[in-house]
């Protein structure tokens, strides 16, 4: 009988926040009537292309929608329902899972509502990279982008329950009027899909069979790359990469009459996908790895954490996943002059022939 009665009392208090947001002062989570969540959207996905500077893919191998789409046909409440414990279930199978080749982009998409019977005012608004332990899911391993561990206290009643990882935190939305928010969503921010594998430099010298080259790769990530395949014209050579190993190819092409000896490319089988949220059971009011993103409220020069929505039930969701790919380094011309170039960190324009289009990319320059 007396389970019963706490479950009511519980009920109630539940039911009873729909009609006024009593969040300040002790910052109960319950209590908080600003509701958000997150989506992952295609921003820019490469044309797949065997040519110098691009990136070849297998076309069914992405998944994930285009961001347009997504943010003209989806509201916030197409992709959540009320959790009778506290905020929004997050639902499952919503934009919360891609698969892109490098240098494609992964939008971040937001939508917020304001049930608070009041105005609340914003300040911060922070995304979760990874999860409590980075080592079970991190973007920073498939997405050039960066963060900083936080712990986003979070109290149910009388418990502490935080949300940890690295975060990365954008300026809030300010004042939001009740009944208002990014309902309909829009682009919080934009990241690009790594690739592992980069073109260092190379050296060309005339000999008497042709001409030597030597194209120096480097694996700049921790994994172990396994049956990676380098192909330049007739040359082919099959390697294993160790993490953060650089190795060097060596063979003899003949060149053409305008100096030019073509562009190598290597391919990545490898497949690297991270998850950074563990949904929670039905009746959880634990908030563990479930939530995407949090935020800060302020009010009258008051701070408190909240957290608005929650991926129910268990299951790993938000999840960017790197596609199997092969990235060609740019031409290569024999000038004697000059015979070997050393790779340069290039500033990329956001234009239609930029086909990589990543602001700043490992490139092989002559």
């Amino acid at each position: 009988m007396k389970r019963i009665l706490i479950s009511f009392v519980l009920l109630f208090c539940s039911l009873s926040g729909v009609f006024a947001d009593d969040f300040f002062p002790y910052g109960e989570t319950n209590e908080n009537m600003y509701y958000d969540t997150l989506g992952y959207g295609i921003g820019e996905l490469l044309e797949s292309g065997k040519c110098p500077s691009c990136v070849g893919y297998n076309v069914e191998d992405v998944y994930g929608s285009k961001s347009d789409d997504i943010l003209l046909e989806t509201d916030i409440d197409d992709i959540t329902e009320q959790d009778y414990k506290y905020g929004l279930v997050r639902l499952h199978g919503l934009y919360d899972e891609i698969a892109l080749p490098p240098y494609s982009s992964v939008d971040f998409l937001y939508w917020s509502k304001n049930m608070a019977g009041q105005e609340v005012n914003i300040s911060a608004i922070k995304v979760f990279l990874s999860r409590k332990y980075s080592y079970l899911g991190d973007l920073r391993n498939v997405l050039y982008i960066d963060g900083v561990y936080e712990s986003l206290p979070i109290k149910y009643i009388v418990w502490e329950y935080p949300r940890e990882g690295v975060v990365k935190t954008y300026e809030g939305l300010g004042l939001i009027a009740d009944g208002e928010g990014i309902v309909d969503g829009m682009r919080l921010d934009t990241a690009y899909v790594k690739s592992p594998l980069l073109f260092v430099k190379w050296e060309a010298e005339e000999i008497k069979e042709g001409v030597l080259v030597r194209v120096y790769v480097r694996n700049e990530s921790d994994e172990i790359l396994k049956d990676t395949v380098y192909t330049h014209r007739e040359y082919l050579e099959t390697r294993d990469y160790l993490a953060n190993q650089e190795q060097v190819y060596e063979y003899v092409v003949d060149i053409a009459e305008n100096g030019s000896l073509g562009y190598p490319g290597i391919y990545n089988p490898n497949i690297k996908k991270e998850c950074v949220v563990r949904g929670e059971h039905m009746e959880s009011n634990y908030v563990g790895d479930s939530p995407i993103v949090g935020g800060i409220r302020e009010q009258d020069g008051g701070f408190l954490a909240y957290i608005g929505s929650r991926v129910k039930p268990y299951g790993y969701r938000f999840c960017v996943t790197r596609i199997p790919y092969t990235v060609y380094s740019s031409e290569i011309f024999l000038e004697v002059e000059n015979e070997t170039e050393e790779a340069e960190i290039v500033k990329v324009e956001q234009a239609p022939s930029d086909v990589l289009g990543v602001q700043e990319l490992p490139k092989t320059a002559v």
